[in-house]
C-alpha cells in the first residue's frame, strides 16, 4: 500500500449501523431549529462517526447535533459533531466522515 492510501486516522474505527438523527446547527443553507434528518452510522470510533445520508444534503465543515439511540440501554446519547468529508456511494446515497466535537 503507498503511503497516500494509508489512512490518516488516530482511532480505530468500530462497525456499527444505528439510526441517529440530526439538526445543522446553522450555515448559509440550513438555517438553526430546522425538523431533524435521519441518518444510519456505518461504523463508529473514539473521535467520530462516518454516516449514510439519502441525499447531499450537508456540506464539509459543517456542525451538527447528533443524536444517537442507545435502544440497549434506553438512552439517547446528544452530541456535537463538523462534517469533515462526503462521499458519493455506488446505491445512489452519500456517506459523511463526522469528527466528534470536545
Amino acid at each position: 500500500m503507498s503511503p497516500q492510501a494509508e489512512e490518516r486516522r488516530f482511532h480505530i474505527r468500530f462497525p456499527f449501523k444505528i439510526p441517529v438523527s440530526y439538526e445543522v446547527m446553522g450555515d448559509e443553507l440550513h438555517p438553526p431549529g430546522k425538523v431533524p434528518a435521519e441518518a444510519e452510522t456505518v461504523d463508529l470510533s473514539h473521535g467520530g462517526a462516518r454516516i449514510c445520508l439519502k441525499s447531499r444534503m450537508l456540506k464539509g465543515d459543517t456542525v451538527l447535533a447528533v443524536r444517537i439511540s442507545i435502544a440497549e440501554v434506553g438512552i439517547t446519547l446528544p452530541v456535537l459533531a463538523q462534517v469533515k468529508w462526503i462521499r458519493a456511494v455506488e446505491n445512489g446515497g452519500y456517506q459523511a466522515g463526522l469528527m466528534f466535537m470536545v
